[in-house]
This record gives C-alpha cells, sequence and structure tokens, in this order.
C-alpha cells in the first residue's frame, strides 16, 4: 500500500530547504530598513552639518550708525559677526548695520569702512582707557592720566575695543591674538572705572546694584549690571545704556601697571 502520510519535517531535504528560504527572505526585509537608513546617513554627512556660527571676540558694536551709510543703526539693526581665517584681528569681531544693502556694500570693502568706524571708537573710547602703560611692554608708559593722547602711540581696536600700544610691534602682536589682550584691557577697568562709577542702580531693570553686580564692556567703558539677564538688553542698544551712566570724567581714569 502507498504511504500517503506527509513527510515528517525533521526527516530532511525539504524542510531544510524551506528553512533556508524563510531565512534568506528574514534576512532580505531586515537589509532593507538598514540600507535605506544607511542611505540616508550618508546623504546627511554628504550634505554636512550647518557651520557653527564664528563666536564673538571682545565686545558689542558701540556705534550708534551704521559704518557704511553713517545712518542711525534704529531700533533692529542687521548684526554680523564677521570671519576672516586670515586675520585674527577682523575675525569674531561684531559689526552693526542699518540694513542688509549696506552689509553687502561693506564686504566689498570691509578694510575700509572698518578704518572710518574704528577712528569713531578710538574718539568715543580713549577718554575711557584704563591703561597708562603698554599692555604689551608694561615698561613703557604711553600716557599720563588726564592728558591728551602723545604724537607716536599705535591706537588699534580689536572686538570694538581700544588698546594703546607703544610701537608698531607690539600692534602686530596684539592683532594676532586679539581675545588675550582684550581680556587684558576688561580685566583693568574696574581698577580704573569703579572710583567714579556713580550710578547705584541697574542701567536696564532699575533695580539697586547688588553687592557683587555683574560688570560687561560698552564702548569701552565699565557698565554694572544687577544680573546676567541684563546683558542682553543692555547691549541690545548700548547708547541707551550709555546715556544712563553720565559723561566722560575730566580727568581720564587710569592704570599704572608695572
Amino acid at each position: 500500500m502507498e504511504n500517503t502520510r506527509p513527510p515528517d519535517p525533521r526527516s530532511g531535504g525539504r524542510f531544510r530547504f524551506d528553512r533556508m528560504l524563510l531565512f534568506g527572505a528574514t534576512l532580505a526585509a531586515m537589509k532593507a530598513p538598514l540600507a535605506l537608513l544607511i542611505a540616508c546617513t550618508s546623504l546627511l554627512f554628504a550634505a554636512g552639518d550647518p557651520a557653527p556660527a564664528t563666536p564673538r571676540v571682545g565686545f558689542a558694536w558701540p556705534l550708534p550708525t551704521c559704518p557704511v551709510s553713517g545712518e542711525p543703526l534704529g531700533a533692529k539693526p542687521v548684526v554680523r559677526v564677521l570671519e576672516d581665517a586670515k586675520d585674527p584681528a577682523v575675525n569674531g569681531r561684531e559689526v552693526r548695520f542699518c540694513c542688509e544693502k549696506c552689509v553687502a556694500t561693506f564686504e566689498a570693502d570691509r578694510a575700509g569702512s572698518l578704518r572710518k568706524a574704528d577712528e569713531a571708537i578710538v574718539k568715543m573710547e580713549w577718554p575711557w582707557y584704563p591703561l597708562v602703560t603698554c599692555p604689551v611692554m608694561p615698561d613703557e608708559t604711553i600716557v599720563s592720566p588726564g592728558q591728551a593722547p602723545p604724537k607716536g602711540l599705535r591706537e588699534t581696536v580689536v572686538g570694538n575695543q581700544l588698546i594703546v600700544l607703544c610701537c608698531a610691534q607690539c600692534e602686530r602682536k596684539v592683532r594676532r591674538n586679539p581675545a588675550a589682550w582684550i581680556e587684558k584691557i576688561r580685566a583693568a577697568m574696574p581698577k580704573a572705572h569703579v572710583p567714579l562709577y556713580t550710578l547705584k542702580t541697574c542701567p536696564v531693570s532699575g533695580k539697586a546694584l547688588p553687592a557683587e553686580p555683574c560688570d560687561i564692556v560698552l564702548g569701552g567703558r565699565l557698565v554694572r549690571l544687577c544680573c546676567d539677564k541684563c546683558k542682553a538688553e543692555a547691549e541690545r542698544d548700548p547708547q541707551a545704556t550709555l546715556a544712563k551712566l553720565g559723561p566722560a570724567p575730566a580727568a581720564k581714569p587710569a592704570e599704572t601697571s608695572r
């Protein structure tokens, strides 16, 4: 009599073949989403991550006017942090414009536009310059307190901060590493400026200044705030903030460091 029982799956060939087919189908199903994931990842790496924003070096733009048009910046200026891999003295510097059109004009002649702006910044910040010696060569006296700057000094602006130097060699050194020298000027400001600081309240919030206020620098001048939260508002409109501090003193604050 013919044996009509179904084959025992454990007995061999056909079962092993079906199992191989099932394994292949499962593997193919697993590979499909994996291949899609790899493809998407490759596209992301090919496109590249967005370039990180250049961090600001130094302080906020101190002038009330556009460096191109000379017009007032208005309530909503166009703010740019410059990128220049070849010039550390420019890279990371904040500049504000009255409109996008002026940004394009500025980029066509950065050096010329910055030269004119720097002349205005030197005039603005000189009365508040805190050092009487060259920051690079501390044994070199550059000016006596209260006197006008003598001829022959090197006045350079980096990170919107005036730095006065005794010679061209010192100027080159500062412009190669602006952040370090800006910090040296900032560190000298409390000793030079606090004795002349008369405002007892925060120029942003109007609250009484705490025992340890939050100090920032605007226009070469120490500004004392009640808290870190007021910093952004103070920097948003430096002129309005500085106007609450009063005019420069008759005698220039200074620090002698030898």
